[in-house]
């Protein structure tokens, strides 16, 4: 796999061959894996899983917590480790951040609304310094990303777009965001859409029909999906006495597979992880 920037967009290359041809793609967010409250036994299991199945990691926002720096109103010293509790706090847990990712295949990193509020108020790029240690592509809050399938001749016979952002808004316990595809499914031209923010994890699958190069119509999917959390706020605190349901934790993952032999025809299979 290679990912390179073009234009205004990501690519990134898949090489196909073989009839029973497959690649994973993990797709993460909402991590918050400096809070004490991240469920790193799970977040750690996913990026093992990831390795043994030789899938690139793809990051939406919020991979940090960082609420616990000065003249962030949501500082308390209990959402901070212990660990974290130093003068350099930021530095602290973006060196533990990289020593935790920097064995995977981590391909792409993108920022969250948590990582936004530090680079204004502190004028600190968590998401750049920890692109820059991974030595992975950086995007920003929202973008593309083009995955593109070539056979062994070199050409490419098949891409899908891809439509990232990390998400805004509140928690949506009643819509749980699911509304938001209906927005977006106009306004962006994309195969796949990603986000997460809410902790709500789902997918939706909106079939469409299509004109290909020879002039037939097909029926073709375009997923909508919202990634869920790796942080789970305990029963005793706030969310609990707001009423908000427990979150959907883990990421999702992107099945690439080989779907008609004799067109070269790529398919997609969605998977919670």
């Amino acid at each position: 796999m290679e990912i390179y920037k073009k234009g205004d967009i990501f690519e990134c290359q898949f090489t196909y061959s073989g009839e029973k041809w497959e690649q994973w793609v993990l797709l993460m967010s909402d991590e918050h894996f400096d809070s004490p409250d991240c469920d790193r036994s799970l977040l750690k299991r996913h990026h093992e899983e990831a390795k043994a199945k030789n899938a690139p990691i793809f990051k939406f926002g919020d991979i940090f917590d960082c609420m616990g720096g000065k003249w962030d109103y949501r500082s308390s010293k209990e959402d901070v480790r212990p660990e974290y509790q130093v003068k350099d706090y930021f530095d602290a847990i973006t060196r533990d951040a990289f020593k935790f990712y920097k064995d995977y295949d981590i391909a792409f990193i993108s920022d969250g609304n948590h990582e936004e509020n530090v680079l204004k108020r502190h004028e600190t790029d968590l998401i750049g310094n920890l692109a820059e240690r991974l030595e992975c592509k950086r995007g920003l809050y929202d973008g593309f990303i083009r995955f593109s399938f070539y056979n062994g001749s070199g050409a490419s016979k098949r891409h899908m777009d891809m439509y990232y952002n990390h998400g805004g808004g509140g928690n949506s316990p009643v819509t749980k965001g699911v509304i938001s595809t209906n927005r977006r499914g106009v306004a962006y031209d994309a195969d796949i859409f990603v986000s997460g923010h809410n902790h709500n994890r789902w997918n939706v699958e909106i079939m469409r029909r299509k004109v290909n190069k020879v002039g037939n119509v097909k029926a073709t999917a375009q997923n909508h999906i919202n990634m869920g959390t790796y942080k789970d706020t305990p029963a005793n605190r706030s969310q609990f006495e707001a009423g908000f349901p427990a979150p959907n934790k883990g990421g999702v993952w992107l099945r690439f597979y080989k779907l008609d032999p004799h067109t070269q025809e790529i398919g997609v299979q969605v998977i919670n992880a």
